[in-house]
C-alpha cells in the first residue's frame, strides 16, 4: 500500500490519482495516517460504499457484457437468443444484488 502525505497528495495530484486507480492510498498527515484513497472500482465492491455512490452505471453495465460475450463466456453458451438484459439480470440474480 501506498503512503503519501497531505502535501505531496496536493502537489503531485496526478501521481495520487494514478496511484488511487492502481491500489489504495493512504494520506498521512505529520506522520500518521488519517484516510485512505481507493479507486470508484474498488468502492464498488465494497456493498456499503456500492449503495452510498451508486452502482454500476448502464453504459459500464453494457460494456462488460459485450467483452464476456466477445471472449466466450458464460452468455454466449445460454440456449436460445438471450438479451444483454437478460444475461445482465441473471449476473446480478447469482451475484445478490438483484
Amino acid at each position: 500500500m501506498i503512503q503519501m502525505s497531505s502535501k505531496a497528495n496536493k502537489d503531485h495530484y496526478g501521481e495520487f490519482a494514478e496511484a488511487a486507480r492502481r491500489g489504495p492510498v493512504v494520506h498521512t498527515s505529520h506522520g500518521r495516517q488519517t484516510l485512505v484513497t481507493i479507486s470508484i472500482e474498488r468502492a464498488r465492491e465494497i456493498p456499503e460504499l456500492r449503495d452510498a455512490i451508486g452502482g454500476i452505471d448502464q453504459a459500464d453495465r453494457q460494456m462488460r457484457l459485450a467483452r464476456l460475450l466477445a471472449l466466450g463466456g458464460a452468455g454466449a453458451k445460454l440456449p436460445g437468443a438471450a438479451s444483454p438484459e437478460e444475461l445482465d439480470a441473471l449476473s446480478q440474480y447469482f451475484r445478490g444484488n438483484e
